[in-house]
């Protein structure tokens, strides 16, 4: 359910006060929780920050009541006679990976899970609807061993993810429903076979030059509606300009980006400032190209306008017959 004015004409001020001052930090490499997305395409156009994603107000409430659930839930185990759960590295910091553009941070590990306290797993938690919830508990009681793939893939893909490169082999996902009143798990086991698919699936969405095949043909179908890339993938909506959208920048196979066209590295501030230079990754226009110099390129775009783009800046041209 999206957004609604309610009567209470105050709350609904909190409410759009609550997406004006929200800030989403803007990653830099493809994350263990988003590896296993049903759609490559979308996976790529965020990596490459081709827009910003927006969220409403009930979305930015959802993420926060997570990361309050997390706590939660991290404070109940503690307490737990026979469980030991560690939610902070060595460092004080969140335990963490990096393979190139790959990376990821753990929730947690933990010891003592009653199905075999003896053993090591990572743990993970989230906060769903009732829902989700309901479903899960489903799963679990038909076949456990399955209920994670069965129940959200790319939570599953999480799980193999973290647990190829933390070498840990099992994984403990809790899960409560809003508020954490309720609660239930799920156990998982390490499948080297589906860990480094989705690790091999990311360094291929890195390597790759063009945007992915879409998941859709149909603006409507019900990923694309709410995709924060659908105006880039099948309307006319130019993409962000950035390094990550220009045609002189290259992700490096050591997680970093290089300017081919000043040929030096380029860091995160960078990156999402772009220069004067900026010309468009030709595959990320929504149209044809029809012209071009050393400096600029010209493309007919799906909506049927002509446009120019150099030196950072892009220019509509007058209609053309024919």
């Amino acid at each position: 359910m999206g957004d609604f004015k309610l009567p209470d004409q105050t709350l609904s001020a909190m409410n759009d006060a609550l997406v004006e001052n929200y800030h989403n930090e803007r990653r830099g490499y493809i994350g263990a929780s988003s590896i296993g997305g049903s759609c490559e395409r979308r996976i790529w156009n965020a990596f490459h920050w081709v827009d910003d994603d927006t969220y409403s107000a009930q979305s930015i409430k959802a993420i926060k009541d997570g990361h309050y659930s997390e706590k939660v839930m991290a404070g109940r185990l503690r307490h737990t006679p026979g469980v030991r759960i560690w939610v902070e590295d060595t460092h004080g910091g969140q335990f963490s990976f990096k393979d190139g553009h790959i990376s990821g941070h753990l929730d947690g590990k933990i010891m003592g899970v009653d199905a075999d306290p003896g053993v090591l797993h990572v743990w993970e938690h989230k906060a769903v609807n009732e829902k989700k919830f309901n479903m899960l508990v489903k799963f679990v009681v038909r076949d456990e061993s399955t209920a994670l793939y069965e129940w959200d893939q790319t939570y599953f893909a999480q799980a193999q993810i973290y647990m190829h490169y933390f070498h840990i082999p099992w994984h403990y996902l809790t899960c409560c429903t809003p508020g954490s009143r309720d609660e239930t798990s799920v156990r998982t086991s390490y499948d080297p076979t589906a860990a480094n698919y989705y690790r091999e699936r990311g360094h291929r969405i890195v390597r790759a030059n063009s945007p992915p095949p879409r998941i859709s043909e149909s603006a409507s179908w019900f990923e694309c509606k709410w995709c924060p890339f659908s105006g880039n993938c099948h309307d006319s909506k130019l993409a962000k300009k950035n390094c990550r959208t220009c045609a002189h920048s290259t992700p490096l196979s050591d997680g970093t980006w290089r300017c081919e066209k000043k040929q030096k590295g380029l860091n995160d501030h960078e990156q999402y400032a772009g220069c004067e230079q900026h010309l468009f990754n030709p595959r990320l226009v929504p149209g044809e190209q029809t012209d071009s110099g050393t400096d600029w390129v010209e493309y007919r775009l799906r909506s049927g306008a002509f446009i120019r783009n150099q030196n950072a800046e892009v220019t509509t041209l007058p209609a053309r017959g024919g």
